[in-house]
């Protein structure tokens, strides 16, 4: 990768995993950001644009969000200046959560949420996340760490239920245990030949690990961003494979 750096006045970063797989880890990933940083360094490189998680601490429980904040530790040691971007919740073109709820609101009679569904998130769209890149790119935010959100919060069911109606499906919402809904997306996994979901997204969803204190707001809102024609008649026609896009 050390060519790639030739040139380059501002890296930006998006490299991770969504969990341990196939020999990859979330160490792995720390490690080979490690090497990403010390070759930007070595090439001059001005500014680090990083792409993190609402959260982001090396001090959690949950692997995903304590390995995100070591990778912020790297970033905040290299000496270079940086924007570190903490979106909660992005959704556009490919997302795989929101796209993969519709999927399955298309599909099943039944729609299982965990525990009461009332854990907020904070969904931005792709755009208006480009958008505060773009600007950090260009020399705003120096040396800042921002939560990033849309317009306003969404308590997970209503996400749910706006989704539903975008798609005009007629599936039946049900509350469960997390344990339960988890292992019915272990069977659907099975099926589909993908992860759909971890233990630790479900934790870091119900206690609100998708949502920050004061985040800087951009954007559409979810609901202004599923009543676009093209978004409610593609999403979730195909399910999004985690596995098949970054494995197989």
């Amino acid at each position: 990768m050390a060519p790639a750096f030739d040139g380059v006045d501002v890296f930006v970063n998006s490299y991770y995993v969504r969990f341990n797989y196939g020999g990859l880890t979330f160490e792995t990933a720390v490690e080979r950001t490690r090497a990403l940083v010390a070759q930007a360094k070595a090439a001059g490189v001005g500014k680090i644009v990083h792409v993190s998680v609402s959260n982001a601490s090396d001090a959690s429980d949950l692997p995903y969000y304590a390995n995100k904040g070591r990778i912020e530790r790297l970033i905040f040691a290299s000496g270079i200046d940086y924007t570190i971007l903490r979106p909660a919740l992005v959704v556009g073109a490919g997302d795989i959560l929101v796209n993969n709820i519709a999927y399955f609101l298309r599909r099943l009679p039944v729609f299982t949420i965990f525990g009461d569904g009332s854990y907020r998130a904070q969904p931005i769209t792709v755009d208006a996340f480009a958008d505060i890149a773009l600007e950090a790119v260009g020399g705003d935010h120096r040396n800042a760490t921002l939560a990033v959100a849309g317009p306003s919060d969404w308590a997970f069911i209503d996400m749910v239920r706006a989704i539903r109606q975008a798609i005009r499906s007629r599936a039946l919402i049900v509350y469960a245990p997390a344990w339960v809904a988890l292992a019915g997306l272990t069977v659907a996994g099975a099926v589909l030949r993908d992860v759909v979901l971890t233990s630790d997204e479900v934790k870091g969803l119900t206690r609100e690990y998708l949502c920050s204190v004061n985040p800087l707001r951009r954007g559409a809102d979810f609901s202004d961003w599923l009543a676009q024609r093209d978004v409610a008649a593609t999403l979730g026609t195909r399910y999004e494979s985690e596995l098949a896009r970054h494995f197989r």
